[in-house]
């Protein structure tokens, strides 16, 4: 699905998002990113959803060297791949059914999505969409009368009438409480599931990452650290990925003395006893 080659973005304040990155990411595969904050991760996924072109370095989407494309072969590679984001980027004001519906935008006419607009179109769809996500109930409730969570969840529905082959996830339960999560980090991984879909996500919590994924890539500046099942990740290694990064290694504390930030036992990691 993805192949990336020495892939390095310098912003135009000369700072050093990305430094050489290299990776491949198979059809279908569930990979989360952790690492401490700055690491690029951000950058990374908007590399991967093509909203950033990287400064040097090649990035393959499906075979094809993504510098080649532009116009409507750019918008219709974009159209294949789904984001969700820490903030959900709805509009409060429309009802659900609307922010849901917006994930057809990419295939729809200006006409169309105006039209939409006064009269909501395939609502059938979204109403499928949003049982798949547990909230049939609210599609036509105001979105800013929902609960964080639940807004998190029409997010997730807006990407599942888009139907893209690629889910990128990033931060998209760092605002949620720890039990709704658990929640929405599995419904996105059983949904992908499903469907067949690759699905990439960047996650804060390290517990999170080692418990519903089956790859774990570690980025530190720019770089990627370490790309290993979850069992083959270290103390040691987690240690050195969060070097220097005090506010964001409690929770590994905690792994080590089988405990998490979900407030109930966990793995403890072995040999993490500092």
């Amino acid at each position: 699905m993805y192949e990336l080659r020495d892939v390095r973005k310098v912003f135009d304040d000369g700072s050093v998002a990305l430094d050489g990155m290299s990776l491949t990411v198979g059809a279908g595969e569930h990979v989360a990113f952790i690492g401490p904050s700055g690491a690029g991760k951000t950058t990374l996924f908007r590399i991967l959803n093509l909203t950033l072109r990287p400064t040097s370095g090649m990035l393959r989407l499906n075979g094809t060297d993504v510098a080649t494309l532009s116009g409507a072969d750019l918008r219709r590679a974009r159209t294949s791949i789904g984001t969700i984001y820490q903030q959900h980027n709805l509009v409060g004001r429309l009802r659900v059914v609307h922010n849901v519906l917006a994930g057809n935008l990419g295939r729809w006419s200006t006409l169309t999505a105006l039209g939409s607009l006064l009269r909501p179109r395939a609502t059938d769809e979204a109403a499928r969409a949003l049982a798949q996500v547990g909230i049939p109930e609210k599609l036509y409730a105001r979105t800013d009368e929902l609960s964080g969570g639940q807004q998190q969840r029409v997010a997730i529905a807006r990407v599942l009438i888009q139907d893209p082959d690629v889910v990128l996830a990033d931060e998209p339960v760092s605002s949620v409480d720890p039990t709704l999560a658990v929640s929405i980090v599995t419904l996105l991984r059983d949904i992908s599931n499903e469907s067949r879909k690759t699905l990439l996500m960047n996650l804060h919590s390290v517990e999170l990452a080692l418990t519903y994924f089956p790859r774990i890539l570690g980025i530190r500046e720019g770089r990627v650290h370490f790309d290993l099942s979850p069992d083959k990740v270290s103390p040691e290694m987690l240690e050195e990925l969060y070097a220097g990064h005090g506010d964001e290694r409690g929770e590994l504390a905690a792994l080590g003395e089988g405990t998490n930030s979900f407030g109930k036992a966990c793995r403890p990691l072995p040999g993490f006893d500092r």
